[in-house]
C-alpha cells in the first residue's frame, strides 16, 4: 500500500538533510543496476523474502562532561556561559554548576542599542537535572528574572524558554537567551572543519536510520506516519533558524551538526516509547521467541 504525503510537507522534508534525497520512504521503489549484487532481503528468483525492518542507530547521548569547564557563546559570538562540578569535583554525582552567565540583548530606553547583563555574580547558580526530555540530558536554571532550561549537546547546549524576552529592568536590559551556545564561530579552525565534515556525514546518515525505523513502527497508521514526517520537517526548519545567526556557520557548520546529533537521539527516544507503547497493547504477552519443542519419537 503507497502513502500519500502533502507535496509541501515532502518537499521541506527532504530539504530539511543533505543526505535525504537517499531516503525512501514507505512505498518508495528503487530500481537495481542491471548485473549489480542485491541487497541483503531483495527477491530472489527462486521467491521472495521480506525486507529487514528499519533499525535505529544506537548511540550513547553526550553528558555534562563535554560542557565542563568550557567557555560557551550564544550563537558563537554573545555573551557566556561557563560550568563547572560543585563540591566533589571529579565524581559523577557532583552537581553541574554556572560560574559565569552573561547575557546580551537590547536597551529597553533605547532600541537598537545592545546592551549585557552578567548575572552570575560570586556564588555559582546550580543547574537542576530536569526529566531527560528528547533523548538528551536536559538541566533547569533558576535565575530569577529569566528562568530556563537547556539540553546538554556535545560541546554546546540548546537553550530553551519558549522564545520570550526577559527584561532586566534594573541594567535596563531586555535580553533572550534561547539559542544553540558554543564555541566562538571564529575559533574553529580547518583542523575542526574537517572533523565537523565527517561527523556531519555520520549524523545525517544517523538521523536518517532512526526516521526511516521510526516512521516504519505505525504500520498501516497513516495518521501517525503523516505526524512524524511532519514533525522532522519541522525540525528541518527549527535548526535553518537557530543555526542561520551562528557565527561563522556557513564555514564550520557546527551548529547543524550538533542539532542533527540532537534530532538522532530524539527520533531514538520516540522509537524506544513508541516500542513501550505497542509492547504494552500486547495484554502481557512476552515478546520473546521460545525455540520449538522436539516432537516425542
Amino acid at each position: 500500500m503507497k502513502l500519500h504525503f502533502p507535496a509541501a510537507l515532502l518537499a521541506a522534508l527532504l530539504a530539511g538533510s543533505q543526505a535525504c534525497a537517499q531516503m525512501m520512504l514507505p512505498g518508495a521503489l528503487q530500481a537495481t543496476p542491471e548485473g549489480a549484487a542485491k541487497p541483503p532481503g531483495a527477491p530472489s528468483a527462486e521467491g521472495t523474502s521480506a525486507p529487514a525492518k528499519p533499525k535505529p542507530v544506537i548511540e550513547k547521548p553526550p553528558s555534562e562532561e563535554s560542557i565542563v569547564d568550557r567557555d560557551l557563546l550564544r550563537d558563537g559570538s554573545q555573551g557566556r556561559i561557563a560550568f563547572k562540578r560543585g563540591d566533589g569535583a571529579g565524581t559523577s554525582g557532583a552537581p553541574l554548576e554556572i560560574t559565569a552567565l552573561s547575557l546580551e540583548g537590547e536597551q529597553i530606553s533605547h532600541r537598537g542599542e545592545t546592551c549585557r547583563v552578567d548575572v552570575v555574580a560570586g556564588a555559582p547558580i546550580e543547574a537542576t537535572p530536569a526529566v531527560k526530555t528528547r533523548g538528551l540530558l536536559r538541566f533547569e536554571v533558576g535565575v530569577e528574572a529569566c528562568p530556563f532550561a537547556f539540553d546538554v549537546l556535545d560541546g554546546a547546549i540548546l537553550v530553551t524558554g519558549g522564545g520570550a524576552s526577559c527584561t532586566f529592568t534594573a541594567a535596563d536590559c531586555r535580553v533572550n537567551p534561547a539559542g544553540l551556545w558554543g564555541p566562538a564561530g571564529a575559533s574553529i579552525d580547518d583542523k575542526q572543519i574537517k572533523l565537523f565534515e565527517k561527523a556531519r556525514g555520520r549524523a545525517e546518515a544517523s538521523m536518517r536510520d532512526n526516521f526511516r525505523a521510526l516512521l516504519s513502527s505505525p504500520g498501516k497508521d497513516k495518521d501517525a506516519v503523516k505526524k512524524i514526517a511532519a514533525e522532522q520537517a519541522g525540525f528541518s526548519s527549527e535548526r535553518e533558524v537557530v543555526c542561520r545567526t551562528y557565527a561563522k556557520e556557513d564555514t564550520h557548520g557546527f551548529c547543524a551538526l550538533k542539532m542533527t546529533q540532537g534530532r538522532a537521539f530524539a527520533l531514538k527516544a520516540q522509537l524506544q516509547e513508541a516500542g513501550k507503547t505497542q509492547g504494552s497493547g500486547r495484554k502481557g504477552k512476552s515478546a520473546r521467541v521460545e525455540a520449538p519443542k522436539e516432537p516425542k519419537p
